[in-house]
């Protein structure tokens, strides 16, 4: 088992593909609140320099939104844009190695079959929770440079934990397909159909409630919520949802599904 471990670690850090999820997965955090800041603060200098109604207009426009409106945005492009190049980046190791018959090698060697997948359901998703997990709360502190708060961090947290649970599930669905299959882009495609589709029809026959697929609008929810502190978490979740059942229960129930 530890030189599976092994194995997967060396496969991972040396092909760029740690960096890469990392760097990609920061990026998309900071994005929204470095794009809406500096376009802020553009047209303030424009409208400065030369007064315009449509200037001031644009200006309202960018100042009215709040650190809350601006990590939700962070929120979506982290466990949406983030689970599609989490898909090419681990596709790889998800049924590449089978493609490539490159798993030969380490089966000659001695690695046994639980050796050689289990490492890959633990090391992978367990990465991709944490850097989700990590991106949310730095795009929601990046938004309170350019944007007025206040941001209650009790709700970034459930924000930032169902967004990474929603990836590490993707994570996971990816390479029970790819290594059951051995193909990595069977893998890649039916994920990405499954997370386009599959919450369209669960929400059209009223079933988008306690699974890893309503950790997305959850997340989207939280982060919008947290700038209003004027009761509980909860309370204050459910009244600011964009999902169709945002309680504790949900939360729960779909963070365990996932896992």
């Amino acid at each position: 088992m530890i030189n599976g471990f092994r194995k997967e670690m060396m496969f991972f850090t040396r092909g760029g593909r740690l960096a890469l999820v990392v760097i990609v997965t920061l990026a998309l955090a900071v994005m929204s609140p470095l794009m809406f800041g500096m376009m802020k603060y553009m047209i303030d200098m424009i409208s400065e320099a030369a007064p315009d109604d449509s200037y001031t207009e644009m200006l309202e426009l960018f100042s009215g939104f709040t650190a809350a409106e601006i990590t939700m945005y962070t929120a979506e492009y982290v466990a949406g844009i983030g689970a599609i190049v989490v898909l090419f980046a681990f596709k790889g190791a998800a049924g590449g190695e089978q493609q490539k018959r490159s798993v030969i090698i380490p089966q000659c060697s001695g690695l046994s079959a639980v050796s050689y997948a289990l490492p890959k359901f633990l090391i992978y998703p367990v990465f991709i929770f944490v850097t989700g997990l990590l991106s949310v709360y730095a795009g929601a502190g990046a938004s309170l440079i350019f944007f007025e708060g206040p941001l209650d961090w009790g709700m970034i947290t459930v924000s930032a934990v169902c967004a990474a649970g929603f990836l590490a599930f993707s994570t996971a669905v990816q390479f029970c397909i790819g290594l059951c299959t051995g193909r990595s882009g069977l893998a890649v495609a039916a994920c990405v159909i499954m997370q386009t589709f599959l919450p369209s029809l669960l929400s059209f026959f009223r079933v988008d409630r306690f699974n890893p697929f309503a950790l997305y609008p959850i997340s989207l929810s939280a982060a919008l919520a947290a700038g209003d502190k004027s009761g509980s978490l909860f309370s204050a979740l459910e009244e600011n949802s964009v999902s169709s059942d945002v309680t504790t229960l949900n939360v729960a129930v779909s963070l365990g599904t996932a896992l």
